[in-house]
């Protein structure tokens, strides 16, 4: 899909019709414009196809602008880490476990072992979501065990969700009928159900017991529950954020990983600063995020993996409103549903320079302080814009900005 859409884009252009009403486009000021906090866009009908229970919508399904805005506000300040929680030192604590798993059962004295980095990334996701959203972490990482199938049952899932989300396909797929009928249940055994089962305990409990005694800071759930959210509400968030926090972050490290190690110049530059400042005495163990934000090359590396990779690529759509709206000079009708395409934005020539398509961090660090920044503007539009940004960023950001340091030290 990624390498699909962007020569999609080149032969049709800034504007390609790719479905019964739908648009695609790259255009980063269109994008900026739909997505705006004041736009009047509204949501697509793509977001009918990451609705999973046929009696709530999170704040990723909500079709409704209003009530998608109240929602978001509630959920603002646990996914930034307000009130008495500690997402910085939730992350690290998990960094310690993969710190220790590499360097006890991978990089012993006895030989270096094979490692799939792909599949412990994935853990330490896992459990960095579980336990800043819900206090306690599955345990997916130091056991390197698939806790409660999640992981199998998202593999499996996933593909089966791409394909209910075309147009032709999601209006029956997607419809409380059919999730009635045939959706995951909290009371399933196995799948995705099972799933939205152990969801559905974990908010039942904190409603009745209240907040976990046994942590010296709170978490997104109680976070949540002070600002008015329902058990029922609790839920329906705590589904979403496992899958929507886990996925999108692994993507960003493995990808950006896979990138450094097979970029050996790449690597050794990182390298070479991480142990400069270390040398230095400019970084703490583990790393701070403030210290992290200091890393020229470390942020340069981060950005450009979030380009050559972005977590998500397309869907996400918006609704042009009633009156129609002008879209890269061509007058579009209301009620069609536009899509970005973020790979195609994202190696844009025109923006990123003739080696778009070529894993280069130095990019970030040349020219002026304003090209620096406009080229950091667009990287950054991978985590949404507006009243439709991604409320995981700063979550995102502290795992990614400590991650690589922490491995490669």
């Amino acid at each position: 899909m990624h390498q699909i859409l962007p020569e999609v884009q080149k032969k049709y252009g800034r504007i390609a019709r790719i479905g019964p009403n739908e648009l695609l486009i790259f255009d980063p000021e269109t994008f900026l414009h739909i997505n705006g906090v004041r736009s009047t866009y509204g949501r697509g009908g793509w977001y009918s196809s990451v609705r999973f229970d046929p009696y709530g919508h999170s704040l990723l399904s909500e079709p409704d602008t209003v009530k998608h805005d109240k929602r978001k506000a509630q959920l603002a300040g646990g996914y930034a880490g307000k009130g008495r929680m500690n997402l910085e030192k939730d992350v690290d604590s998990q960094l310690a476990v993969l710190v220790d798993l590499l360097r006890s059962k991978y990089a012993t004295k006895n030989g270096k072992r094979l490692m799939d980095f792909g599949r412990i990334a994935r853990y330490f996701t896992i459990d960095v979501t579980t336990l800043t959203g819900m206090g306690e972490p599955w345990g997916d990482l130091p056991t390197e065990t698939d806790m409660f199938h999640f992981l199998g049952d998202s593999d499996d899932f996933v593909p089966f969700m791409h394909c209910i989300s075309m147009s032709s396909l999601r209006g029956f797929f997607s419809s409380t009928f059919f999730l009635k009928l045939a959706g995951p249940k909290p009371t399933d055994k196995q799948g995705m159900g099972q799933f939205l089962g152990v969801a559905k305990k974990e908010a039942e409990k904190r409603f009745k017991v209240g907040p976990r005694a046994d942590r010296e800071h709170g978490d997104m759930l109680d976070e949540w529950i002070k600002q008015g959210l329902s058990a029922r509400e609790a839920e329906l968030e705590i589904a979403l954020q496992v899958p929507a926090g886990s996925e999108t972050t692994t993507t960003a490290i493995r990808g950006t990983m896979l990138y450094l190690i097979s970029t050996p110049h790449v690597y050794h530059n990182l390298k070479n600063e991480i142990s400069k400042a270390i040398r230095q005495g400019r970084i703490s163990r583990p790393i701070t995020n403030e210290e992290a934000k200091k890393l020229p090359y470390l942020q340069a590396v981060i950005n450009e993996g979030l380009r050559m990779v972005p977590p998500a690529i397309t869907g996400f759509s918006k609704r042009v409103p009633p009156e129609g709206d002008t879209i890269c000079g061509r007058f579009v009708p209301g009620g069609t549903d536009i899509f970005v395409n973020v790979c195609a934005m994202l190696r844009n020539k025109e923006v990123f320079g003739e080696d778009a398509d070529t894993f280069r961090p130095a990019r970030f660090l040349e020219g002026d302080e304003a090209n620096r920044a406009q080229l950091i503007k667009h990287v950054d539009l991978v985590f949404g814009h507006g009243r439709w940004m991604c409320p995981g960023k700063t979550l995102a950001w502290i795992e990614l900005n400590k991650i690589f340091v922490e491995v490669f030290a």
